[in-house]
């Protein structure tokens, strides 16, 4: 009897102690699979987001290159203005100039103005240095150096006005460079996807992470998770926001350039024409203002287009600065464990 009553003793403590014990064993499993789960949704996320730091230091690449050729072509534009300014300068001593050596040879102001430079110089220089030695040996000096320099500073006018029209061209051309490369490269469609499926996950691991703490599962303790977090909280820190931020940017950077390249096409066109002798050479006032207002159109688009250069250059600059924060936070989130 005693026995008995013994081993039903033992029997009733055994199942206390499984019946205390049975929460324990449960909760071990549940963790276990949190674990498990946050593990699998940690190599989701890694899925989803590897390969963003490659994509976007490509568009930085192209921000740089976008960047140099911009710059480049607001220094060209810069110094357009700046041959065209000097041209400028040297016109207007030109027809001072002009005036004088008339003066000097007593002919009449009004009607060498009307007269071709070419003509001046064979028809009419001839005519009063003939005049001056007759009358006034002591003018032929005098006259002669003034038309050596007249001379010498109508050639460098008419090379500045040709150096104008290059650098202009040169401006036009990097802003067409710089309007293809954005334009190619302004539709990052593709990468937007391509991060909100990385935000999706990195949702997914945020419930999984969370879950595994309710389970008991503590975060300080456990070094995986520790690094697990600081790799998932550099993925969310990218956002389909920076992308578009990216693409108006670029489109920004675009219609720019185009604007830059056709304001360039009016300059090389007045540029040349301001140019050609037939307005040069042209000594009439009609003449003489048709050229100020080329020269003046033509200095104009030369100093747009130094705003524009800038402007791009601008936007090229933020866009390198936007694009290398956004590489850091993708090569930390990349970063395998």
């Amino acid at each position: 009897m005693y026995r008995e009553e013994f081993l039903l003793f033992v029997i009733k403590r055994l199942l206390l102690i499984a019946l205390l014990l049975w929460p324990s064993v449960m909760h071990a499993d549940d963790t276990g699979d949190a674990l498990s789960e946050l593990y699998e949704v940690y190599a989701t996320v890694q899925q989803f987001c590897g390969g963003i730091s490659d994509r976007i230091s490509q568009v930085s690449g192209v921000s740089k290159t976008n960047a140099m050729i911009t710059a480049i072509g607001a220094v060209t534009a810069g110094g357009a203005m700046y041959a065209g300014l000097k041209k400028e300068e040297l016109d207007q001593q030109l027809e001072e100039m002009g005036k004088t050596l008339c003066s000097i040879g007593g002919c009449d102001p009004d009607k060498v103005e009307s007269m071709t430079d070419e003509d001046f110089f064979n028809v009419i220089l001839p005519i009063l240095i003939e005049m001056m030695i007759v009358d006034n040996a002591s003018k032929v000096s005098e006259f002669m150096t003034l038309k050596s320099q007249y001379e010498e500073k109508l050639k460098k006018s008419k090379n500045l006005g040709n150096w104008r029209t290059s650098l202009l061209a040169g401006t036009v051309g990097t802003n067409v460079a710089s309007a293809v490369i954005s334009g190619l490269n302004k539709n990052q469609s593709d990468l937007v996807q391509q991060i909100s499926a990385c935000n999706a996950a990195v949702l997914e691991f945020d419930k999984a992470y969370n879950k595994a703490v309710a389970f008991g599962v503590n975060p300080i303790e456990n070094l995986a998770m520790q690094s697990f977090r600081i790799t998932i909280d550099n993925c969310g820190k990218i956002s389909e926001d920076d992308i578009t931020k990216i693409e108006n940017r670029m489109k920004a950077v675009m219609g720019t350039s185009i604007a830059g390249a056709s304001i360039g096409a009016v300059g090389i066109g007045t540029s040349i024409a301001a140019n050609t002798n037939a307005i040069r050479l042209d000594n009439s006032d009609k003449g003489k203002q048709k050229e100020k207002t080329l020269n003046t159109v033509s200095n104009v688009a030369a100093g747009a287009n130094v705003i524009t250069g800038s402007i791009e250059t601008i936007l090229g600059v933020s866009l390198i600065t936007l694009t290398k924060k956004l590489i850091g936070y993708a090569e930390m989130c990349e970063v395998t464990l």
